[in-house]
């Protein structure tokens, strides 16, 4: 199928409001300043990216040729510029991560190559695409390495460090899961068929392979719906809420009712036929409290951030443009 470039693609046309208030309530948390600093000083970038290289299968045009093009084409329609690193690890799971905010990469497991349709697996490349897009990847390595400050800085305060790690894991974890829903969306955006998310979803919740080919979208809709309803009361809100606040992805049928709620009210067509080419100077491009872009890469900044969650470096107060002399990400 013909599949629409999406030139002028803004991630804030196509954030899901739960990431944007997860991300405001994020920046505002103590101690995040600190950890975003120490991790650039101690260069945990490089480790992590010397660390995955070392244990994964490049895919290039000549090793993994539909793979790589697959790659390619969710980079162009949702108008990335420049295209991470794709490696392929071992394990027969359904599943992908990005990680590097300078030189990002992403790393599909095995088994979402072997398991996964032509168009699902562009969707889970274009979910993953999307991490990047909207400067997700930054605070997902602070997610990874937080555990490891928090015990080095509590180590020198007397275990104070440990306590304010705790709770900025709570919102890091609150975030991320929350993030997965604007991820989704751009999946979809790179897909371009509201079809193959759900069977995609299908797989990853766990269906045998033997019935993969005697998928029945119409029944995990139903479920999806039905899910996004006990929303309604507040009881089941809250199970849901608590079943959830530990893990760091949201439960794949909640996925399925958000991004189904999307195409439903009309915001995914809205993306995909132009409203999403919108200029950095206007306002309705920005999400609630943000004034400004990043002009390092162009992510929106809340005014309480101190450091661009897309890039990493310092931003001023008063343009939002990189402070002079900040440092990148190692």
């Amino acid at each position: 199928m013909a599949r629409r470039q999406l030139t002028g693609l803004r991630p804030q046309t196509y954030e899901h409001p739960l990431d944007a208030q997860a991300l405001n309530a994020l920046q505002k948390t103590s101690g995040l300043e600190t950890v975003v600093r120490k991790c650039n000083e101690w260069g945990f970038e490089r480790l992590l990216r010397v660390q995955l290289t070392g244990s994964h299968l490049r895919v290039t045009p000549d090793s993994v040729p539909d793979v790589h093009d697959k790659l390619r084409a969710a980079c162009d329609i949702l108008d990335l510029p420049r295209m991470p690193d794709l490696y392929i690890a071992s394990g027969q799971d359904l599943n992908a991560f990005t990680a590097g905010v300078e030189r990002p990469l992403v790393v599909l497991n095995a088994g979402a190559v072997d398991l996964l349709t032509d168009d699902e697996l562009l969707f889970v490349i274009g979910h993953e695409v999307g991490h990047i897009k909207s400067g997700h990847v930054l605070y997902y390595q602070i997610a990874e390495f937080l555990p490891v400050i928090g015990a080095i800085v509590g180590g020198a305060t007397l275990g104070l460090g440990e306590l304010l790690s705790a709770g900025l894991q709570v919102a890091l974890l609150n975030w991320k899961r929350m993030s997965e829903f604007t991820a989704d969306r751009a999946g979809l955006l790179a897909c371009q068929d509201a079809n193959v998310p759900i069977t995609a979803m299908i797989k990853i919740a766990g269906l045998p392979q033997k019935y993969h080919d005697a998928i029945n979208p119409e029944d995990f809709i139903a479920q999806a719906r039905e899910f996004k309803a006990l929303d309604a009361d507040k009881l089941n809100w809250l199970v849901k809420w608590l079943s959830t606040m530990g893990q760091t992805h949201p439960w794949t049928v909640m996925r399925a009712s958000q991004f189904l709620a999307w195409v439903d009210g009309g915001g995914y067509e809205a993306v995909l036929n132009g409203q999403h080419a919108l200029p950095a100077s206007q306002a309705g491009s920005l999400p609630a409290g943000a004034p400004s872009f990043c002009t390092q890469c162009g992510h929106a900044l809340t005014p309480e951030v101190r450091f661009c969650p897309g890039c990493g470096v310092a931003v001023s107060r008063a343009s939002g443009a990189p402070a002079s002399g900040d440092l990148q990400p190692s």
